[in-house]
């Protein structure tokens, strides 16, 4: 049986070989959103960067790098975790001068010790276009690592050891009177492949992580460590009492010892995947009773095989049958909480075949099925025979421990490769803006779709169809050009959409810079062909916080709260149908007038186009501007430019007299 088990090993492990390890990893502790955000474009320096991941990462072990295109870095100390947000990290960062930047950054997760990289840039004082168009610093990080396979392999032992002790513990309580008992040897040796595996499996992430021995138990790989450690010495000690004594006390024993192999089954659960999402509680239980119900399954069945050696009798016939309906109540426990773990890690159909995980269920579950296949045969003609012949039994079931050396090690691979699941951690955005139209001559139409559609950097994406028959219409290029009637200073900007199929084409900018309503005139190019095709786009808008205030006999003061703890104070005055004055006055952090060297106001009724204000300062940070308004809601556009060349705008929409 031994040849034939280890024969099974080996083919499985060649199996593995040829299939190679996936070609990545991406742990949970992935980037989420930042700020600056992903191809942001600011005016001035910012004093932190912050990335908000999808698992808490270990600050300790976790890193934060801003780089300038030399590669130098900009980064004071080292990253820190928020007090009330533990996914987010954030850095200080030195004043950083007009260029782009990239923000290379590296975590280790807290939840499951796994390491993943990224980067994204930003510019500071520059447009849209250059820090699309900088490539990042060859010293920055790109990429998750690869799931090495030393951590693929311990993890491998680990399960063969754990399994081992907790069906070699289970068999010889359940069914140890009509059994010969197994080794004292075997339960050691199990032990001691475990044990192997957890310092492996530890070994393998501080060396991804960068940790060594010494600095180990300071981070939560240690703290893992010893989650798994403490209940396998619970274990071992066990197992040495269960070796001599009375038999009650040796039954005891082993309990204690199964108990401990069940404990750091769940110690490695909860620092695994089934911890990362949501519901947390209810996925470690599905997933520990998954990996407790396979080691009684086989981890049982080897240790079965070990007490019913030689000649047949009813007694071994008696233990055979006692093992295959407890075994039968285990293989139901782990294909249900196979399939609920399956359905929550892999999330979609189209991600079965996709993706490294959801190619690596499909393995498994493949060698589960053929495992359920091998145990009927042996329900149905192995087990009723076991009295005449253990023959039978003795030759499906290594066939069985083969193929579940397989499983396990495909389990062990899916431990280290990230579900679809968490690259779905972050909640779906907003759709996009959408703006349609149609040249004059109603030859084609134009649909522009624009994500996320807030001011700043978007996506462009332009389908061009046929106005009478919606056939695509092939364009070398479509060229866009941005205004903002409410600020004409800004004065105009472009994009041009390269051509990635018949009808379709995109490219990424900054030119919706400012909250409003834009005027975008799109040059379809097309040789003599070419038209033109007016559209416009109004960028989606996070309403703010505004605080109301009322006094009697005064008019109502609005408070409408920006970033950086500032605020705009705004009212009309009279405040009633007519005409009016609109007041914005800009303060900063501390309550202080924000010195504010032009503005810009733009108001309309609610759903019409803004129209720009005659704006005047009454001093710096306050402006006004006289305005007719009747009883009904208009929107108004509020943009100033500060000292130091920064823009600060809001909008807020007012009824006269409410």
């Amino acid at each position: 049986m031994r040849r034939r088990v280890l024969a099974g090993i080996a083919a499985v492990a060649a199996l593995w070989g040829a299939l190679g390890s996936p070609p990545s990893v991406a742990a949970h502790a992935l980037r989420q959103s930042s700020d600056p955000g992903d191809g942001a474009t600011l005016q001035q320096s910012p004093p932190v960067v912050s990335i908000t991941f999808g698992e808490e990462p270990d600050a300790k072990l976790s890193t934060i790098e801003v780089l300038d295109t030399a590669g130098q870095q900009h980064q004071q100390g080292a990253a820190q975790a928020l007090p009330n947000d533990p996914r987010t990290l954030r850095v200080a960062v030195n004043h950083l001068d007009k260029g782009v930047y990239t923000v290379a950054w590296r975590t280790v997760s807290a939840v499951d010790g796994h390491t993943a990289a990224g980067a994204f840039t930003f510019g500071v004082g520059v447009d849209a276009a250059a820090v699309a168009a900088a490539p990042p610093p060859s010293s920055a990080y790109t990429g998750s690592t690869r799931p090495s396979d030393l951590a693929v392999a311990g993890r491998w032992l680990l399960y063969i050891g754990l399994f081992a002790l907790l069906g070699a513990t289970f068999t010889r309580i359940v069914v140890a009177d009509a059994a010969r008992p197994a080794p004292p040897v075997a339960l050691g040796g199990a032990w001691l492949v475990a044990i192997a595996g957890v310092l492996v499996v530890s070994g393998a992430q501080a060396s991804d992580a960068g940790v060594t021995w010494s600095q180990l138990f300071s981070t939560s790989i240690g703290h893992s460590l010893t989650q798994r450690l403490v209940p396998l010495a619970i274990t071992g000690l066990a197992l040495s009492v269960s070796v001599a004594g009375p038999v009650r006390v040796r039954r005891a024993a082993l309990a204690i010892a199964g108990a401990g192999a069940a404990a750091s089954l769940l110690a490695d659960v909860v620092n695994s995947h089934a911890a990362a999402g949501s519901y947390s509680v209810i996925n470690d239980l599905l997933q520990w009773v998954h990996a407790v119900a396979g080691g009684i399954w086989l981890g049982g069945l080897a240790f079965l095989l070990l007490g019913v050696r030689g000649e047949p009798s009813q007694v071994k016939a008696r233990s055979v049958r006692r093992f295959s309906a407890a075994a039968l109540v285990a293989v139901l426990a782990v294909v249900a909480t196979g399939i609920v773990r399956a359905v929550v890690e892999v999330g979609s159909w189209g991600s079965v075949l996709t993706t490294d995980y959801g190619r690596l269920i499909v393995i498994k579950s493949t060698l589960l099925t053929v495992l359920v296949v091998l145990g009927a045969i042996n329900r149905l003609r192995s087990v009723p025979a076991a009295s005449q012949s253990l023959r039978g039994l003795r030759r499906v079931s290594t066939g069985e421990l083969a193929v579940a050396a397989g499983a396990l090690l495909f389990a062990a691979a899916l431990v280290n490769v990230a579900p679809p699941s968490s690259a779905q951690a972050a909640p779906p955005g907003p759709p996009a803006v959408v703006a349609q139209g149609n040249d004059f001559a109603t030859t084609v139409r134009l649909s522009l779709q624009v994500s996320p559609g807030t001011a700043g950097f978007n996506q462009f994406s332009g389908t061009v169809t046929d106005y009478d028959t919606g056939q695509p219409v092939d364009a070398s290029s479509v060229e866009l050009r941005f205004s903002l009637p409410a600020q004409p200073s800004l004065g105009e900007s472009t994009l041009t959409l390269t051509r990635t199929s018949a009808g379709s084409y995109t490219a990424r900018g900054g030119n919706l810079s400012l909250d409003g309503t834009w005027t975008v005139t799109a040059l379809v190019v097309r040789g003599a062909s070419s038209v033109e095709v007016p559209l416009q786009v109004t960028p989606r808008v996070t309403p703010p916080k505004i605080d109301v205030s009322r006094i009697a006999g005064l008019p109502t003061l609005y408070t409408i709260h920006l970033t950086q703890q500032r605020t705009v104070q705004v009212y009309l005055d009279p405040d009633r149908p007519g005409n009016d004055i609109f007041h914005a006055t800009f303060f900063d952090a501390n309550g202080n007038e924000l010195p504010v060297t032009s503005a810009s106001i733009a108001f309309a009724p609610a759903g019409q186009s803004a129209a720009a204000l005659q704006t005047r300062m009454l001093e710096p940070g306050h402006y006004v501007a006289n305005v007719s308004v009747g009883a009904q809601k208009y929107g108004f556009d509020i943009t100033g430019t500060t000292s130091t060349g920064e823009t600060v705008s809001t909008h807020i929409d007012l009824t006269p007299g409410s």
